[in-house]
């Protein structure tokens, strides 16, 4: 991590999520439902990328993102619940 000036603030991840939130729930209420019917669709289309995205082995960012966006685009009291991820050991396939 680094400063350009001794200044000027380190913008991290929470500032980032921060203003994106701030910016999907001032948007238009019929935009964020647009887009909450989007993130619905592409969770049911492609689940396996979504709840990846949203899982534990996401990268940081990208899981808070992901959320961060979901929940700022609903109203609290219609918020999707999503289930919750659990890894599973599995035995190895082949002779490998």
């Amino acid at each position: 991590m680094s400063k350009k000036d001794d200044d000027e603030p380190i913008i991290g991840m929470w500032e980032l999520l921060n203003a994106v939130e701030t910016v999907v729930a001032a948007s238009d209420p019929a935009k964020r439902e647009a887009l909450a019917e989007t993130i619905d669709a592409y969770a049911d289309h492609f689940p396996d990328e979504f709840y990846w995205a949203i899982g534990a082995s996401a990268p940081t960012l990208l899981f808070h993102l992901f959320k961060t966006i979901d929940a700022a685009c609903r109203p609290e009291s219609s918020s999707k619940p999503r289930p919750v991820i659990r890894l599973v050991d599995r035995k190895p396939e082949g002779s490998a």
